[in-house]
Order: C-alpha cells, then sequence, then structure tokens
C-alpha cells in the first residue's frame, strides 16, 4: 500500500499547509479512525512536520532513531540502509476485532520532482501491488451511489490482496492528497459507504490451501483501516527524502485464531517494499 499511494503524490505544490488542503488527513490525526461502536482511534502526528530547519530535523530524527542507528547511517544513499519499523495495539479498539497500528520511517534518495514522472510513479506502483488488484472508481460508479464526483486531490478506488497468504482482503476507499514545498501527503481510509455494497464490497476471506490450491473461504464484512503518507525533503543530506507511513487497521479475531503473525511475518515483508520503492528512486540518480 506504501508505493501505491505514491501514484497520488504528483502534481505542485499548493497554497497552504496539509491540514488546510487534506481534510482526511485532518480528521485521521484530530477525529480518529472509527475502530468500533464508539470506539476512535487517533493516528499519531508526524514525525517531521514541515517548517523544520536543518538543526531541527536532525534532533527529530535523532531522537526517533534513539541507539538504534546513528543518523549518518539511516540517511545513507543506499537500497540497505536501515529502516524503523513499529508494530503495536491501538485503544480503544473491539475485542472481536483488535485495532493494530503499522509505522514505518526510511530514507530514499531523489528528487521531489520524480513524483511528476508517469513512468514512474508506475513503476512504483507496481512494487506495491503484490500481486493484488487495483482499479479506480469511475465517477459513474460514485454516481450511481449518490457520492459527489471527487476533487482534484481526490480520488476511489478498489483495492484486492492476499495479506499474509492467510487472508484475502478487497475494500473500497478514499485517497485525498496534498502538496507544500517541502513535502508530500497522501492520506487513505476504507470508505465505510462500501460497507455492503454489491460490487465494491469491503470485506476478507479465509485463505486455505487444498492440493497446492489457494481457496478462498466465504466473504465477511470488514472495515477500520486506514493510513497516511508523507515525504518530506530532508536538508541535509542533499537529495534525501524522508518517508513515513503510519496506518491503523482492524485485525478480526478470524483473521490468524489469535496468533501473532504480523511481529514474524510482517518484517521481511516491509524490508522489501522499502528496498524495492529504494531502487527506483535511485535509478537516474
Amino acid at each position: 500500500m506504501l508505493t501505491l499511494l505514491l501514484v497520488f503524490a504528483a502534481g505542485q505544490p499548493a497554497a497552504g499547509s496539509h491540514d488546510e488542503q487534506n481534510p482526511l488527513y485532518r480528521s485521521l490525526l484530530t477525529s480518529g479512525l472509527l475502530v468500533g461502536p464508539d470506539r476512535r482511534a487517533k493516528f499519531p502526528a508526524p514525525t517531521l512536520p514541515d517548517g523544520l530547519d536543518a538543526a531541527a530535523q536532525k534532533a527529530a530524527l535523532t531522537t526517533l532513531l534513539g541507539p538504534d542507528y546513528s543518523l549518518a547511517e539511516f540517511t545513507r544513499k543506499s537500497v540497505v540502509a536501515p529502516h524503523l519499523l513499529k508494530l503495536r495495539d491501538v485503544t480503544p479498539s473491539d475485542p472481536q476485532a483488535p485495532a493494530r497500528g503499522v509505522d514505518v520511517w526510511f530514507v530514499v534518495h531523489g528528487e521531489m520532482g520524480r513524483l511528476e514522472d508517469e513512468k514512474f510513479l508506475e513503476r512504483i506502483a507496481g512494487h506495491g501491488r503484490d500481486g493484488g488488484k487495483v482499479a479506480a472508481l469511475t465517477t459513474d460508479d460514485l454516481a450511481r451511489r449518490k457520492i459527489p464526483a471527487p476533487g482534484k486531490q481526490e480520488g476511489y478506488g478498489v483495492v484486492e490482496f492476499d495479506f499474509l497468504d492467510k487472508v484475502r482482503v478487497r475494500a473500497t476507499g478514499r485517497a485525498v492528497w496534498s502538496r507544500t514545498a517541502e513535502s508530500v501527503v497522501v492520506a487513505a481510509e476504507i470508505d465505510p459507504r462500501f460497507a455492503a455494497d454489491a460490487e465494491f464490497p469491503n470485506q476478507w476471506q479465509p485463505l486455505s490451501k487444498e492440493g497446492g490450491v489457494v481457496k478462498a473461504g466465504p466473504p465477511q464484512p470488514w472495515g477500520g483501516a486506514a493510513l497516511y503518507l508523507k515525504i518530506t525533503r530532508l536538508a541535509e543530506p542533499q537529495g534525501a527524502l524522508f518517508c513515513e507511513q503510519h496506518v491503523i487497521f482492524t485485525e478480526p479475531t478470524g483473521w490468524f485464531d489469535g496468533a501473532n503473525l504480523l511481529r514474524s511475518k510482517l518484517p521481511p515483508v516491509v524490508q522489501n517494499n522499502v528496498r524495492s520503492v529504494r531502487k527506483e528512486w535511485l535509478k537516474g540518480n
């Protein structure tokens, strides 16, 4: 999903802050994501907000890294430079579908202007699909559901993918993006208006293997997932871009039958994703 969102990041900087330009991003930080009946979970503020000078950026990153990595190591121009991954339980949440948080931080090297290159975006997006399917909704799709046509910095799409080889997820979401002179933000959320949609439902299916063939079980409703991605230009080193992605989603107990697979299965997936993104950014640099 991280790389898929980069497709929305093209365009020229606009007047105003991300809070002013991006209502979905603002809502995730202030009101939070609905993760159960009368339960909302707020998203963390960005590690690097706009407006920081080189010294302030360095201080924020040094605090983030702690004793794990030096700033020079974390920001070096290498596909295998370190990244940070944090998995956490989110409160409040529904015991039948606990809320989980996934936070990822890493640095790529390249020019922000590459986000205006359509071919580059297509390659980036391809690395994030992992065999999944992604399709944009048309204005006719939205009109039939009495949803207003999206604005210039907004889009709707349906995604289907297998999660950790245990669950098949199909969901329809809304994304809103914004850009300033310093950074790009993309916020996305599963749209609850599609919860029981006949054509684009928000649902999950258990996966099993029989004779080497993957089979999907009966669909069950799913909702409660959102994320935002922020790419910020660093003052130092030159050409470095700081990427941070924050995700909150609900995990129905039927997904993994109570097993904590995220901590064992997700880290290598994230590492591969980060390295693939870096390879594309480094091409031509």
